[in-house]
């Protein structure tokens, strides 16, 4: 926790320094070619997200500085594109925005903002939300703390109640003996430790209990079909991020080919303009995904895979393990800055690495 703390210390030193001094200019001429890759899942449109958890949004005004100070000092490219670019040798300091889950607002407020400030976006589809209109298992758990009702230590018994699914009732047990059964405890045992077709039926029966409607759901934070392929006539770029967002490294390697190579498939057979060429692992920890996920995203026909571990991407980083940094209504504009210009990079390469 301590060296965690002074990390952070001297991150935040080291980004307002250059910043602020001008300095990362000279870094941004010292560093080789890159590629600064941001990874949000929502822009805030009360009407279609408003009870997604606050991590995953980011207000229109926020989202519109940060890419202003970084189009403003960087060239704007998808991810894509700047892959590509890179791999060409072309291309100097890049910045692209991504967006996870294919949420409406991609569509509804995101191109306002890329067209205010000049970024280019990239958009990660799930399959089985963009065809079948059924969003992942965490939005009906999002829905039951948002509208449903019910506190964490409530869902957490009421799973325990419903489901037949031992490994994950004795850790929730466990969590509410140690009064420790926060709304993240509580998602962190759903997501790494529930049998998936147990937790996705108890779920969808709390959300069917307490009335609400998973399919009206989809509906509303997810685009359509339609709405995807309007997206991409606006500009966007879209990629894929398997059939239903499971944590690919909890499958065995069939089920994450099913995930992987089956969500591009469904998207090469759907969107308008055919198969997508980059992808995102889902949560994308390094713990999320494995050696088969990577092969998959590769057998899949995808020339690139996203995580969410930060740094820049640079022509030799490994194509299926590309970084990325999370940005929310706090993320630091002096930090996407230097990172941007190569600063962390400079420091990582004389063996200090700070960005985690």
């Amino acid at each position: 926790m301590i060296k965690h703390r002074l990390k952070g210390l001297l991150r935040d030193a080291w980004a307002l320094g250059l910043y602020h001094t001008g300095l990362w200019r000279v870094a941004d001429r010292l560093a080789p070619r890159r590629l600064l890759v941001l990874a949000g899942h929502c822009v805030e449109d009360p009407a279609v997200n408003g009870d997604l958890p606050a991590d995953m949004r980011i207000s229109r005004s926020r989202l519109t500085q940060l890419l202003g100070a970084l189009t403003s000092r960087f060239e704007a490219v998808t991810v894509d594109e700047g892959w590509q670019a890179l791999q060409a040798g072309s291309g100097r300091s890049m910045v692209a925005l991504s967006m996870d889950d294919g949420y409406r607002d991609n569509l509804t407020v995101l191109p306002a903002v890329l067209e205010e400030t000049g970024a280019r976006a990239t958009v990660y589809l799930e399959s089985r939300a963009l065809l079948e209109r059924r969003p992942n298992w965490s939005h009906g758990y999002f829905w039951l703390l948002a509208e449903g009702g019910l506190r964490p230590v409530e869902v957490a018994r009421a799973y325990m109640a419903h489901a037949d699914d031992e490994d994950a009732c004795v850790r929730l047990e466990q969590l509410l003996l140690e009064e420790r059964a926060s709304a993240y405890q509580v998602k962190r045992v759903l997501k790494y430790q529930a049998r998936r077709e147990e937790r996705d039926r108890v779920l969808g029966q709390l959300v069917e209990e307490r009335g609400g409607d998973l399919q009206a759901l989809c509906e509303r934070i997810h685009l359509t079909l339609a709405e995807a392929d309007e997206a991409a006539a606006a500009g966007l770029e879209l990629g894929g991020h398997t059939r239903t967002h499971e944590v690919l490294s909890t499958l065995e390697a069939e089920e994450q080919a099913a995930e992987i190579e089956g969500g591009r498939e469904d998207l090469a057979r759907s969107l308008a303009g055919g198969a997508p060429t980059t992808f995102a692992y889902p949560f994308g920890r390094r713990w999320d995904f494995d050696g088969a996920s990577e092969e998959a995203a590769r057998r899949a026909g995808y020339c690139l895979a996203v995580t969410t571990h930060a740094g820049v991407v640079t022509a030799d980083s490994p194509a299926y393990r590309l970084p990325r940094l999370m940005i929310d209504e706090d993320t630091s504009i002096p930090q996407a800055v230097v990172q941007a210009a190569g600063g962390y990079l400079l420091l990582e390469r004389l063996g200090l690495h700070l960005l985690e």
